[in-house]
This record gives structure tokens, sequence and C-alpha cells, in this order.
């Protein structure tokens, strides 16, 4: 099977998601997609997802080592385990409060359209400079989307770590 078909794996498997009959879609390979004045996007249709199946919450991060902004788009079920932290905080600190505020000022969910688009508002496309075009990248059970030049910056970034990492001996 080509690395970019997506495979419906269930919900009962090591390592999904824990309700019972949910499935998930699994994102591999990147796509380049125009972004429309609206701010929508073709979805791949390799990744075969319907707006009914699951609903994806995008939040913009930024990458460690080019300091560039990019959205992470995360299933629902993932988005909570990944958002955890603001769950244990206290609801009276400020500092808790402040740094609620700031990463709730960086979500939104995206549906899916009825001709398979999605449409990002110009408060996510703005900081990871989403204009003409976007690059979406598959991480096996999310997906990014970024600026195409900075994808490109990143990973030249990303490689001698990776060949670092290779060295070493204790790397399984």
């Amino acid at each position: 099977m080509a690395s970019g078909d997506v495979k419906e794996q269930q919900a009962n498997e090591p390592g999904n998601f824990p309700r019972a009959g949910v499935s998930r879609p699994l994102f591999t390979w990147k796509y380049k997609h125009g972004v429309d004045g609206q701010g929508r996007i073709q979805f791949p249709s390799k990744w075969k997802m319907r707006a009914t199946e699951t609903e994806l919450i995008a939040v913009v991060m930024q990458h460690e080592t080019t300091r560039k902004d990019y959205i992470l788009v995360l299933p629902y079920d993932l988005f909570n385990e990944f958002s955890a932290r603001i769950h244990q905080d206290s609801f009276t600190s400020v500092k808790a409060q402040a740094w609620r505020h700031d990463y709730a000022e960086r979500i939104m969910g995206i549906d899916l359209d009825g001709a398979g688009r999605f449409m990002l508002p110009g408060e996510l496309r703005t900081p990871a400079k989403l204009e003409k075009e976007a690059l979406l990248v598959g991480c096996i059970d999310r997906f990014e989307i970024w600026n195409p030049a900075d994808y490109e910056e990143a990973r030249v970034q990303e490689r001698p770590i990776l060949t670092a990492d290779q060295r070493n001996p204790n790397n399984p």
C-alpha cells in the first residue's frame, strides 16, 4: 500500500483512542494545496476523512529550532491528551490564567465542507504565513499545516539532529 493511503484503525488497537467503536484516519505523506481568498484549503483526498467522522482542532505552534509558526491539527481525542496540563492548573492562579488565555487564543476547531475543504480564518493563517499555498504534512495521528518555505527551513535544521541521533549508540 502506498505511503499516502489512509487506513482506518479501530479504537481497540494498541495506541489508539480509547473510545469504543471510534476509528481515526492515518495521516501520512505531504500535500501542497492552494489557499483561496476565503482561507479555504483542500483536504487531501488520500486522507479520506469526512466532516462527520472526526472533529479536528487546530493549534498555532512554534517550531523549536526555526521559531517559525505552523498549525498543528489534532483529532479531538488527541487534543484532549495534548491539553491535559490546562486541566491540572489552578483556576485562580494569575499565571495559570494568563497561560490558559494565551493558549486558548491559538486554538480553533475546523470542519470540512461538502467539497472536502476546510477554512482557516486569518487569525490562524497569519502567524503561519499561509497566503497562497499551504503544505499539509502527515504526522501519523495528526497533521501540520506549514508555509512551504518555512517547512523546508525546518527540515534543513532537523536533518543534522537526526544524523547526530543516529550516531548515538544508545539510540534503539
